[in-house]
């Protein structure tokens, strides 16, 4: 991407590819178990890269739905916003 995206951001582009490096190491993965409250995991239908992921996430938090959002890629708000607006009031109603 070229350094103008970035700082349409706010981002010099080096400053975004460092901190993109500083959490390679990061996982939680065992902390996953501790969440008890309910959760939804959003993910759009054509967001190929975190599809996966997602569905593995909601299968390891205990409360945990997921919501596949369609027509829609990693910026499922921007790509698809009243289904995902439909799908969040169905979740607050059912646990807020």
């Amino acid at each position: 991407m070229p350094c103008s995206a970035f700082e349409k951001m706010g981002f010099h582009k080096t400053d975004f590819i460092n901190l993109c490096k500083s959490m390679t190491e990061l996982n939680f993965k065992h902390e996953l178990k501790k969440i008890s409250c309910s959760v939804l995991v959003v993910c759009g239908d054509k967001d190929k890269i975190n599809k996966k992921a997602s569905l593995e996430l909601q299968q390891q938090i205990e409360n945990a739905e997921i919501a596949i959002i369609e027509n829609a890629g990693h910026e499922v708000n921007t790509d698809n916003p009243t289904l995902l607006g439909q799908k969040l009031n169905v979740f607050f109603k059912q646990y807020v």
